[in-house]
């Protein structure tokens, strides 16, 4: 039986090779953009990370012809009424920096008692038809009033994390991944990877796809 070809819709190799070592145990062959042609954007207007991850995974499958796997993940403020959420990247504008993002975010929360705040990672696994396999991870903490740490992207020097008493820009690059909203959505896709296999394979199966062929 053949391996089954799997397109994650990024051309990061290292999110690529996260992927590959993840799944090194099941009988696939990891993917990504770079492997085809021009692709066209995909705009990510949703209004739920769900949404989004569905968005980009269904739309990679559809144009490459394979199942394709992505991702979307943000920052959830309860005092901000789940801000920035689906915008954290573009939380200070279209164009914005993490420095502006941050800044933004503590300028927002100056005078805010309630620091609580969550990581959110979805991830979504597509055929070019019908309904979406999704997984999620989610971290909770604190967002802190002064930026601290100088590793990691994103929000990660005003997201604290109280069991290890540390922002995550204070954190390993292992020790993030232990706990990191997108550690535990990549971990229980891995645990149900089995089944996603199965669902993939029946689904291909419907469409013509012969597994005892090279």
């Amino acid at each position: 039986m053949r391996p089954l070809p799997v397109v994650l819709a990024t051309r990061n190799a290292g999110k690529t090779e996260e992927l590959r070592r993840l799944l090194a145990d099941f009988p696939v062959v990891v993917m990504n953009l770079s492997n085809f042609g021009p692709m066209p954007p995909v705009e990510e207007d949703g209004t739920t990370f769900e949404e989004n991850a569905v968005k980009k995974a269904r739309s990679t499958a559809k144009v490459v012809g394979l199942p394709a796997l992505a991702d979307d993940s943000g920052l959830t403020v309860d005092a901000l009424g789940g801000a920035p959420g689906v915008r954290s990247a573009r939380y200070a504008g279209e164009h914005a920096a993490d420095a502006d993002n941050n800044a933004k975010l503590l300028k927002e929360l100056e005078h805010e008692d309630n620091r609580a705040a969550a990581f959110v990672c979805v991830i979504a696994i597509a055929v070019p038809w019908g309904p979406a396999l999704v997984y999620e991870g989610h971290c909770e903490g604190l967002i802190t009033r002064e930026q601290m740490g100088t590793e990691g992207f994103g929000y990660d020097p005003v997201f604290f994390y109280p069991p290890l008493q540390k922002t995550f820009a204070q954190l390993t690059t292992e020790e993030k991944n232990q706990v990191s909203h997108r550690g535990r959505a990549l971990r229980e896709l891995r645990r149900e990877f089995d089944k996603v296999l199965l669902w993939l394979r029946q689904r291909l199966t419907e469409a013509g796809w012969k597994w005892d062929e090279p």
